[in-house]
């Protein structure tokens, strides 16, 4: 009789650590479906998930994996969706603006230098208009 006792309580803790096991994973899906669920306009491109079932064994569609990835990276990550489009964009729209500015201050040194040179045309004008030929100046 105690090997009889001793099974249910066996089977009795199996089944005990397969709930346990299987409320630990329900309660993790959940955190990530809250996470999910803050993205906008995300909910209705979600796939239905049952009871257990973790979101990283489940198929997303590609505008659920692009919306994912672009709002919430480390998530897509996580869920084993990341591709690295979204930062190849960022990384590409970052050297534009870095060689926009570079251009903008290029040209402004450009302008300051030509600035320069129109003001020393316009003295040397001044100085030949005012001196004798002997004392004229080359304009440049």
């Amino acid at each position: 009789m105690s090997q009889e006792q001793e099974r249910p309580s066996l089977l009795e803790e199996k089944i005990t650590q397969s709930y346990v096991q299987n409320e630990g994973i329900e309660n993790e899906q959940l955190e990530i479906t809250a996470r999910l669920n803050k993205i906008p306009g995300l909910r209705d491109l979600l796939p239905s998930r049952r009871y257990g079932q973790r979101w990283q064994d489940l198929k997303f569609g590609i505008s659920a994996q692009s919306v994912i990835e672009r709002n919430d990276a480390p998530l897509a990550s996580f869920l084993g969706l990341s591709t690295g489009h979204w930062r190849r964009i960022e990384e590409a729209e970052t050297a534009r603006q870095e060689t926009i500015k570079r251009m903008q201050e290029k040209t402004e040194e450009l302008q300051y230098q030509n600035q320069m040179k129109s003001q020393q045309r316009q003295k040397d004008m001044l100085w030949n208009q005012t001196h004798p030929i002997g004392m004229k100046r080359i304009i440049r």
